[in-house]
């Protein structure tokens, strides 16, 4: 039983290495090919990486690559979700500005608390309101189980625990109802529809790189609100989502 476990773990440890060494691959190939203006050569390998891994590095590099294949909106796209992976990356986000302005998109000043939830990540402020709860519940049960008073470092954790669970909680709020759901990829500007239908009355029009909120969904098409405030339908190749 133990050398069948053995052999399971050995097996699971060869694919995660294997998946590894095939990232690596895809993505040394990707970085060669767009050092010899081989762009297209160069999106193909930075995508069979990001199959691979959904890493901050593959992401940014196909935003480059889109770039210099003139696809300015899709590289805005990419950028986001390099930023998305690591957002406290000064180049990342230097670069999706300036894109973002060439494009004659603007960021708005940000709040002092949007900022404070930006700061980490989504994963990470999910372990912090993890980590805080269980600590939380050992404060709160284990003082019952000895059958002693609570000591006063204990209701520190707690006070703690609870301040943690509080400040992860909003932040994961503001992160979930006020980023964006996706990116406009296509490189011209995106008529929007007033119904999922391209007959359908023309509502606004979404300019590309835009961030947008999904708001619903039927068959083909999405309604969107823009950055800029105009909800519609687009067709769903419209969005790239986040």
């Amino acid at each position: 039983m133990k050398l069948i476990k053995y052999l399971f773990l050995l097996l699971g440890l060869t694919c995660i290495a294997g998946a590894v060494q095939l990232y690596a691959n895809d993505f040394e190939s990707g970085i060669d090919a767009y050092h010899k203006s081989q762009y297209v050569e160069a999106v193909t390998a930075f995508e069979r990486a990001l199959r691979s891994d959904k890493s901050a590095a593959a992401h940014h590099n196909l935003a480059l690559t889109y770039f210099q294949l003139g696809e300015a909106a899709k590289a805005v796209w990419q950028l986001e979700q390099a930023v998305r992976l690591d957002p406290l990356n000064e180049s990342y986000l230097f670069k999706l500005g300036t894109l973002r302005q060439q494009l004659g998109l603007y960021e708005l000043p940000a709040k002092w608390w949007q900022s404070a939830a930006r700061a980490l990540p989504q994963s990470t402020w999910i372990w912090v309101v993890s980590m805080s709860a269980w600590l939380l519940l050992a404060a709160i049960v284990l003082p019952r189980i000895s059958g002693r008073n609570r000591p006063i470092i204990l209701k520190i954790l707690m006070s703690l625990a609870v301040v943690g669970i509080l400040l992860a909680i909003a932040a994961l709020d503001i992160l979930t109802t006020q980023q964006a759901s996706g990116v406009i990829v296509s490189e011209d500007a995106t008529i929007m529809h007033h119904a999922p239908a391209s007959g359908a009355p023309e509502s606004g029009l979404a300019r590309p790189g835009e961030r947008a909120h999904l708001l619903d969904k039927h068959r083909d098409y999405l309604r969107i609100k823009t950055e800029a405030g105009i909800t519609g339908w687009v067709s769903a190749d419209a969005l790239g989502v986040l």
